[in-house]
């Protein structure tokens, strides 16, 4: 059986009741996730006695790139983790009204008790790197088509920190683990040659919990650009377009929060830039995977953003390692 998960890293502490506070803890939730499948070289983060390789996720986004539209990409996702798992656990329920994501755990091989307390919280977890992983597929941000999200945990005298991230009705006690989307959901396009990898994920949700962290502070247009541009577009007129705005009205409404594109597209590959070096990979991969021509220009605009280079950059983070 796998080493448990200390409860540690689950931030479910009645007190932080303080709308920052929660999405804070969301954030550093995630970050020490990621840290745990790269050391435990398991993305399942030992929640399972049969691990996941690192990479499961870059494969199964990778399937997502010639996609028609968001509905079949839920049902690429749901076969690539079958395959994965050896088992029929993930499944896509359309009707109407509704298209749901859903988990059946039953017969799933747990390493832990799947009512304990890490066990359901990793469940949970799952649930918003799937929602990350559709909302970078479809460049946007789906929670504002979310209609409801069904949980095994029991209901409790307070909400967790994964349940107070969507904003949306939770079903506590359910059967299955699931998010369900308005039906609209299903014909959304998907972006061409779009890139979901483990890393563009793990940014993704820390930046959206890190932007909740701020009550609220900062425009949902905001938001919206942010996970537009993650998403791997960086044009601002095609984003404008993509949101239903002229490029002014965009340009207008970010500078009515102090804001500009240029500051947001800089911050946001920044972000994943410093991730994606951190976690090991070459300066050539992270130009190709932000969108730049080659790894020089990546170079200069990295330095023009922090004042060093990417080797500066790693050489800094080494000597913080063993300091």
């Amino acid at each position: 059986m796998g080493k448990q998960l200390p409860h540690s890293i689950w931030i479910d502490d009645p007190g932080a009741r303080v709308s920052g506070e929660v999405h804070r803890a969301l954030a550093d939730q995630f970050r020490a996730l990621q840290r745990i499948a790269i050391d435990a070289g398991d993305e399942t983060f030992r929640l399972s006695k049969r691990p996941l390789a690192l990479g499961a996720t870059d494969f199964v986004g990778e399937t997502l790139r010639d996609g028609p539209c968001l509905g079949e990409a839920m049902r690429r996702i749901a076969r690539g983790y079958n395959l994965l798992h050896g088992g029929q656990f993930n499944h896509v329920d359309q009707c109407p009204r509704f298209l749901t994501y859903r988990i059946s755990d039953k017969g799933f091989p747990f390493a832990l008790d799947p009512g304990d307390d890490a066990a359901i919280a990793t469940m949970e977890s799952v649930l918003i790197m799937l929602h990350a992983m559709l909302s970078i597929a479809a460049g946007q941000d789906l929670r504002s088509m979310l209609r409801l999200v069904r949980t095994r945990r029991r209901r409790t005298a307070h909400e967790t920190s994964t349940l107070r991230f969507w904003g949306a009705p939770v079903r506590y006690g359910a059967p299955a683990y699931s998010l369900v989307y308005a039906a609209d959901a299903a014909s959304l396009p998907v972006r061409k040659g779009v890139s979901v990898t483990a890393t563009a994920v793990y940014d993704w949700i820390i930046r959206a919990a890190e932007t909740q962290e701020a009550g609220g502070a900062t425009d949902d247009l905001v938001r919206r650009v942010q996970a537009a541009i993650a998403s791997g577009d960086h044009d601002q007129e095609q984003i404008a377009r993509q949101l239903g705005l002229s490029v002014a009205t965009l340009r207008r409404r970010l500078a009515q929060q102090r804001r500009s594109f240029r500051t947001l597209r800089a911050e946001t590959l920044l972000r994943r830039a410093r991730t994606m070096l951190a976690d090991g990979h070459s300066v050539e991969a992270v130009a190709e995977a932000l969108g730049f021509a080659d790894a020089r220009s990546f170079r200069r605009a990295f330095k023009e953003w922090t004042g060093d280079t990417p080797s500066a950059f790693l050489a800094t983070m080494a000597q913080a390692a063993t300091a």
